[in-house]
């Protein structure tokens, strides 16, 4: 084995040693720590082995391919929304969110990148070096997600494999691949991308920690083949000239489209949509319809025979107005399903409708309902 080698070998592993010591300390790499311990580390690296510069070409266009694989990613994404769901983000643009996730994570994916591209850069052909530099970087993200040293039982072991060490393993070994390929560049923007969605967009799917444990496994390994593939076709001059052109213009129905269904899903704007799970309307509305609300009613909208949505111990009951009464000076509804032989046995305030049910579109809502039921 080559000086240089053994040297950094050397090297990552008082790294390792390290991160493992400090894995003992919950608050070791709390906040911006594993940050500054990122840029100690970049400059140790600087006066041993010398930092390279990532010059890697067609990034342009690599930078196109990327936002193409991101905006199929949300199309698909939110189609699964449309089957399991969609739920507002509780950290969307708020100061904590900024503070405690976007800008710590905007510091350590780019550090880290720009040190594993190092890093590989001295690996060079050296099997075991890129074997340790991948580890390594496993180790650092299971530390930045604050690395547990305790298991109460078999299920938790389980649980954090399947959750958290694969997706971490998977994503490692793809952006190790490409950092090998392409450089640190696009690593960095897909990652952000992927990393700080959930606190910019204010609606998002809400699948199982499950499923989602399974997208974040696919994703970066999908996302490595393609962005290779795409840069060895352009590489050899395989790509027509107007790729991208085609490419985009044939996303732009299906993310209109998709734009168009999470809008009146998502509750987040006047006209939503809600899935009928039960026939208690039938035959006006039957199980599998979706209907649209109107959330900005008025006060006379609520009348006798006015079909409304309203929640009732969380859950979205839609049913007709049957009656209205006064109660302490307050207007309060009785509600019927028109399949109900008795009124429903409880009142509705006010404060608890959701909206007026304008129309309805028939069956497209039985997935959503099969997917709800299969998971209770």
């Amino acid at each position: 084995m080559k000086k240089g080698y053994k040297k950094l070998l050397c090297f990552i592993a008082i790294i390792i040693i390290i991160l493992f010591i400090g894995a003992f300390n919950h608050n070791f790499f709390s906040g911006y720590k594993i940050d500054l311990f990122l840029i100690i580390l970049l400059i140790l690296f600087n006066l041993f082995f010398v930092i390279e510069k990532d010059n890697h070409r067609y990034m342009n266009d690599i930078l196109f391919e990327i936002m193409l694989y991101v905006i199929i990613y949300f199309i698909l994404f939110y189609l699964l929304g449309l089957v399991v769901g969609l739920s507002r983000t509780s950290n969307y643009m708020t100061l904590y969110g900024i503070n405690t996730f976007i800008i710590p994570t905007l510091f350590y994916t780019i550090l880290r990148e720009i040190f594993r591209y190092n890093m590989l850069c001295k690996s060079d052909e050296s099997k075991i070096c890129t074997v340790m530099v991948i580890v390594l970087f496993i180790i650092f993200d299971l530390c930045y997600k604050s690395f547990p040293l305790r298991f109460n039982s078999q299920y938790d072991i389980l649980k954090y494999v399947a959750l958290t060490l694969l997706p971490i393993i998977a994503k490692n070994l793809s952006y190790t691949y490409i950092s090998k390929k392409m450089g640190f560049k696009p690593i960095i923007i897909f990652d952000l991308i992927f990393s700080l969605y959930p606190y910019l967009i204010p609606i998002l799917p809400n699948p199982s920690e499950y499923i989602m444990s399974v997208i974040y496994i696919l994703v970066p390994v999908v996302f490595a083949f393609r962005i290779v593939r795409f840069f060895e076709y352009k590489k050899d001059n395989v790509l027509p000239s107007n790729y991208h052109k085609k490419k985009f213009s044939g996303i732009l129905l299906p993310v209109i489209t998709i734009f168009a269904m999470v809008y009146i899903y998502s509750g987040y704007f006047r006209f939503y949509a809600v899935a009928i799970a039960s026939g208690s309307m039938e035959p006006k509305i039957h199980i599998g319809d979706v209907v649209i609300i109107d959330q900005k009613f008025k006060k006379d909208d609520l009348k006798k025979g006015t079909i409304i949505a309203f929640k009732h111990n969380d859950v979205v009951v839609v049913h007709r107005i049957y009656k209205k009464i006064k109660l302490d000076g307050n207007d309060v509804y009785y509600t019927k399903g028109d399949a109900n032989n008795h009124i429903d046995n409880f009142l509705t305030e006010e404060k608890a409708i959701l909206g007026t049910v304008e129309s309805k579109i028939p069956v497209i809502g039985y997935p959503t309902v099969w997917f709800n039921k299969e998971r209770k």
